[in-house]
């Protein structure tokens, strides 16, 4: 009995310590990653949309919306990607509405956008 309770307790310490699994994308796929956040303390933004497309023109390649933590992520081919934010209402963008990023397997860029929000 003591034998098992000590094996559990250690299989439930190792489930504890274990680092939690990350949203990254599938082995040989490139993502982009869209932050917003706002105020100095950076909280993040929910909700907020942007669309994707390639640098090279075209239609978007998607339109993702930021979830809890403000993140969302389009996983697509590797390239060069102009992301563009659409502002909150009550929110003032601090810097320019797109970002130019190159995604390439095994590297996910992050184009942060920060707001003022009253």
């Amino acid at each position: 009995m003591r034998s098992t309770l000590f094996v559990m307790s250690v299989i439930g310490a190792a489930t504890v310590m274990a680092p939690p699994a990350s949203a990254q994308p599938p082995a040989g796929d490139s993502a982009v990653k869209v932050q917003t956040v706002y105020g100095v303390e950076q909280f993040p933004i929910a909700g907020v949309t942007a669309d994707v497309t390639p640098c090279a023109g075209g239609a978007a390649a998607a339109t993702v919306t930021t979830g809890i933590d403000g993140s969302a992520t389009y996983i697509g081919g590797s390239g060069c990607y102009r992301v563009q934010v659409a502002t909150p209402s009550g929110c003032a963008l601090d810097g320019d509405p797109a970002q130019q990023v190159s995604a390439v397997p095994g590297i996910t860029p992050i184009a942060t956008f920060r707001f003022r929000c009253a």
